[in-house]
């Protein structure tokens, strides 16, 4: 054979053998919805570009089977999770820091962007934000309460244990819930400088966190809210007509679509005339950097899975808001929850994703179990965890 053909065989089928190699697009998720939306969306991309996607639905610990996995270059070329993860895998560089494009700027709500960055740099795509939203029964309370001051006199007016009614339950000794009055009148988690957050600036024991908290406080003492109070515990009484006002989150609508419960929703009301800012949670899809099939996972993620229509999709499955503005736009005009889901994410401030987040959501539950169980005085409670957290 000439050397010349020799050389073009070569090539020819070095090609096809990363081809046959990389002729799938592996994606890794826990969320089942978006597995069927994904598996809606990805026909045309298939027939395109005579690839198949494979999604796989993993009921486990992703976050620790990605690490395992892509630290020996194998696993899934795009993860589906949520975005406090992606600063931990960024800094052990197993995922790709991706472009900021001014098709994710223009279309995508800041939020969900701000939410997939480290260090300055983005290592996501959003496609949907989740955050807390005051569901109130509608048998009870002619409309929502503007503030939380309000809400506690309507709620003591209806309050009657003895009778089994009960004003304002939430399941307020965990961070995650009680975070939007907290956080209302001043204070934050982490500082942020032009590398994004600044775990070394600690603003949990700031004075609007002590307010939220001593607040929080007064809601035991005046018997509204028990210290044995949590999310099912809330929940059943809202679902069972029982209770007034709950905070609670999107992954509720279902169920309480199926029950009887006449109810609505509202934004979270303010705080000492401040807005309250519940967490941002985002889910998103992030890169495998190892992956030998990693621009063709890029260009399904940002041709289809980003696209209008897959961002309609995902909503048909998943009943998260799109963190797509004009599938926000449309979507709002027919369902109201969303345009209330839409403005608390809004409202609201992103989960932080650096590891020393980790320390903060054990030294929080921490302080919510001492001020609101042992009665510990709420800046006391507050300066000690911060010491535990440096």
């Amino acid at each position: 054979m000439p050397v010349k053909n020799f050389i073009l065989s070569s090539v020819l089928a070095l090609l096809c053998t990363i081809n046959l190699a990389s002729a799938e697009v592996l994606i890794w998720t826990s969320n089942e919805g978006a597995a069927k939306a994904i598996n809606e969306i990805k026909g045309d991309f298939e027939k395109t570009y005579k690839e198949k996607v494979v999604v796989e639905v993993l009921n486990k610990d992703l976050t620790s089977l990605f690490k395992t996995a892509a630290l020996t270059g194998k696993g899934p070329d795009i993860l589906l999770w949520a975005n406090d993860v992606s600063g931990e895998l960024a800094q052990s560089g197993l995922i790709e820091p991706l472009d900021e494009l001014p098709f994710l700027t223009e279309n995508f709500l800041p939020v969900s962007l701000k939410a997939f960055k480290y260090k300055g740099r983005l290592y996501g795509y959003p496609y949907a934000v989740e955050s807390l939203a005051l569901f109130y029964n509608k048998d009870l309370v002619k409309k929502a309460p503007e503030s939380f001051e309000e809400l506690e006199s309507l709620a003591l007016k209806i309050n009657n244990p003895a009778k089994k009614m009960y004003g304002f339950l939430y399941d307020f000794k965990t961070f995650f819930f009680s975070l939007p009055i907290l956080n209302a009148s001043g204070g934050y988690i982490f500082g942020e400088d032009k590398n994004g957050l600044n775990p070394k600036d600690i603003g949990i024991n700031h004075q609007g966190f002590v307010d939220g908290l001593s607040f929080l406080q007064s809601l035991n003492a005046k018997g509204l809210i028990p210290t044995s109070t949590d999310r099912g515990i809330a929940f059943e009484n809202f679902k069972s007509n029982k209770l007034a006002f709950m905070i609670d989150g999107p992954w509720a609508i279902k169920d309480l679509n199926e029950s009887k419960v006449n109810y609505a929703m509202a934004v979270l009301p303010t705080f000492k005339n401040k807005t309250s800012k519940p967490f941002v949670g985002v889910h998103g899809f992030m890169i495998r950097r190892s992956s030998k099939n990693k621009l063709r996972a890029i260009e399904f993620t940002e041709k289809y899975l980003l696209s209008k229509s897959g961002g309609a999709t995902f909503y048909k499955f998943d009943n998260r808001a799109p963190a797509r503005i004009d599938v926000l736009d449309e979507l709002s005009a027919i369902h109201p929850q969303v345009t209330i889901l839409r403005k608390s994410a809004e409202n609201g401030v992103a989960m932080p994703n650096i590891p020393q987040m980790g320390s903060v959501w054990t030294a929080m539950g921490k302080a919510l179990s001492l001020a609101l169980e042992q009665k510990m005085d709420a800046k006391k409670a507050l300066n000690l965890v911060v010491n535990q957290i440096k």
